[in-house]
């Protein structure tokens, strides 16, 4: 199981970003976003906004930030198979968490963000 959550936390790491970066790179305004707009977007101010409403909870059957267990069996098709059902929506929630607005970068982010605590902190149930 551990060798498992070790490949799966590397995954952001192969494909050329840790998980802060991928917080930068969604963080960094462009010329028509204000930045005290983009600090709002990222990944942890994302979680906290919205996803939390499910994710903190479990509500309708989420997985919980911090239930290793339930995260690790989610992302076992891959991190990308992760992001692609949260994309498109699935078993009560909504395309893209509810967040239409945000970037493919972002959303991702979040997502990995929500993973990454979720191994790495478990909380206790």
């Amino acid at each position: 199981m551990n060798r498992k959550i070790i490949m799966l936390l590397a995954i952001p790491m192969a494909i050329g970003f840790s998980s802060s970066q991928a917080a930068d790179k969604a963080a960094k305004p462009d010329a028509k976003t204000p930045a005290a707009t983009m600090a709002d977007r990222s990944p942890e101010a994302v979680v906290n906004s919205k996803c939390i409403e499910c994710h903190g909870s479990g509500k309708t059957h989420s997985p919980r930030i911090g239930d290793r267990e339930e995260w690790t069996k989610r992302a076992s098709k891959g991190l990308d198979g992760l992001v692609l059902g949260a994309t498109r929506g699935h078993d009560g929630m909504p395309a893209r968490g509810g967040r239409p607005d945000l970037t493919d970068a972002e959303f991702k982010a979040a997502i990995f963000y929500m993973f990454a605590k979720s191994v790495s902190e478990p909380v206790k149930k």
